[in-house]
């Protein structure tokens, strides 16, 4: 995978993860840990969407479900991630990924002062506007629970349970990008029938 993670040991609570590629039009920064869990421009009082835009971009999403690499515009993408949100996902406000999934792209969980570090992920959606997301591992359910400013994700693209987001890595970008598809409405799929109002 085409991703460089710092994963130094220095006594900070807090990492952000963005990707170092050379061939970026921006260069990409390090990994910056302090002790106080922020960093400048970033704040965790999930005070204000935490979100920056990306240049021109089509209003509208080329998702795919289609598991593995896929072409998009920019460039060969890897799918990262798939899920088919749940209603805690929606209205709980956070997004619940399996360790064994998150694995594949976050670094496994490190304890400091006897708790887990939080790690900052950068998120480009569709509209081109890159959210900065708070992730922190939960011992309990073995998951990494994704939860500052993703309620303020979802309620900004309406996303709803059974909606289904997809994590991609693009090679020519220095975030992940995010994507999602619209749940099937059952009523949509029932073929329409015609009722008498006279029984014979």
């Amino acid at each position: 995978m085409a991703q460089k993670r710092d994963r130094s040991s220095s006594n900070g609570s807090t990492c952000e993860i963005k990707l170092d590629r050379s061939s970026s039009n921006r260069s990409a920064s390090d990994v910056k840990q302090e002790q106080d869990g922020s960093e400048e421009g970033v704040g965790l009082d999930d005070e204000g969407p935490q979100t920056k835009k990306m240049g021109s971009s089509s209003s509208s999403s080329s998702s795919s479900s289609s598991e593995g690499s896929i072409n998009g515009g920019s460039g060969q993408r890897n799918l990262l991630y798939k899920k088919s949100l749940t209603y805690a996902d929606v209205y709980f406000g956070r997004l619940v990924i399996p360790l064994e999934s998150a694995t594949a792209f976050l670094p496994g969980p490190e304890k400091h002062d006897g708790r887990y570090k939080r790690i900052l992920i950068s998120l480009l959606d569709h509209k081109r506007e890159v959210w900065t997301i708070g992730a922190t591992f939960d011992e309990l359910n073995n998951s990494y629970m994704l939860w500052w400013n993703w309620g303020k994700f979802v309620k900004k693209h309406r996303l709803e349970p059974e909606d289904v987001i997809f994590l991609y890595e693009d090679l020519s970008l220095q975030f992940w990008s995010i994507e999602y598809v619209r749940k099937l409405h059952e009523e949509s799929l029932r073929p329409y029938k015609k009722r008498s109002l006279f029984r014979v």
